[in-house]
């Protein structure tokens, strides 16, 4: 076993810990039975495993001690690996967290890359930034639009109609003003700038949203979130600004913003930030931690880094 410990950190970057240990020149057996027990003991284990398995498929370059151990793990054991999923997931398609990405997001409109920030001009007074790795796409009308997923940032000055902002959990109506959506896991994070926000949740009542304010909207609610951040909508700019943010929140924040994975160990995640970082080059982002933090930058596996104690 490598100096790599399973079972220290979330799901995700626990499957990564195991991709590296398969991954190695020699595999014992009984890393290989830990490995299995680790997939079988949560479905979220399976999850993050088929995760980590498809962020290194887009990664080229792997050193050949790599591409060695991997073949050799497929001859060995992929008939095995999968029935393990399988079990692991109780029959269910394996998947991330995007349940609408095979039913829509073929249809996109407007749409970025990891790491691209995009502004368009929609409509006379209307304007949009598409966040990274986002997608919109046209309704019936031209104000109408659905977001297939990602984050972005609506701005109107009013017109005749109002702006109609669809997604999952339900729609968003306003007028005129500056709001922002965000697809999450649990629902859709809208917050309301400058003007107010109509939700209309698919199965109850409409809610008013009131500028200022943030709240959460899954297909049966509407859950408040507080006051928005002034500073979050910046990164239309190109810039994430923080205030008092936990080194882990922010280095969720920045994973968003550049291919692969990025993670903190549990040792460091509680650590306090304050600052502006530039969004195009989170390399230079991470360097800046480092130069401020009692951290350092570490890079395990071609698309894993992970930042740890110094």
């Amino acid at each position: 076993m490598s100096a790599l410990t399973p079972g220290r950190g979330g799901p995700l970057e626990e499957a990564a810990v195991w991709f590296a240990e398969l991954a190695a020149d020699e595999v014992d057996p009984v890393t290989e039975r830990a490995w299995e027990r680790w997939l079988q003991a949560d479905s979220r284990n399976a999850v993050a495993w088929a995760r980590v398995e498809e962020i290194s498929a887009r990664f080229t370059g792997l050193p050949a001690s790599g591409r060695m151990a991997l073949a050799r793990r497929e001859s060995l054991g992929r008939r095995r690996a999968l029935k393990v999923l399988g079990l692991a997931l109780g029959g269910l398609a394996l998947g991330w967290a995007r349940p609408d990405d095979w039913r829509l997001g073929q249809g996109a409109d407007l749409s970025t890359a990891v790491g691209e920030i995009r502004a368009f001009y929609l409509a006379a007074g209307v304007h949009v930034w598409l966040n990274t790795d986002s997608q919109l796409a046209r309704g019936a009308t031209a104000d109408h639009w659905r977001l297939l997923r990602g984050e972005a940032l609506f701005e109107s000055r009013g017109g005749t109609a109002p702006i109609v902002l669809e997604a999952t959990p339900g729609r968003v109506r306003f007028l005129a003003g500056c709001c922002a959506v965000q697809a999450r896991d649990e629902g859709l994070e809208v917050a309301a700038y400058r003007g107010a926000l109509q939700l209309l949740p698919r199965q109850a009542r409409p809610e008013s949203l009131a500028q200022g304010a943030r709240a959460l909207m899954t297909a049966t609610a509407v859950q408040p979130l507080g006051p928005v951040d002034p500073g979050r909508q910046l990164w239309r700019q190109g810039r994430l600004v923080v205030d008092d943010w936990s080194l882990a929140a922010l280095v969720a924040e920045l994973g968003r913003y550049r291919p692969g994975l990025l993670t903190c160990t549990a040792t460091v995640a509680h650590l306090r930030v304050v600052g502006s970082y530039p969004l195009a080059d989170t390399d230079r982002a991470l360097a800046a931690l480092a130069d401020s933090l009692p951290v350092r930058v570490e890079r395990r596996l071609p698309w894993w880094v992970q930042i740890v104690p110094a």
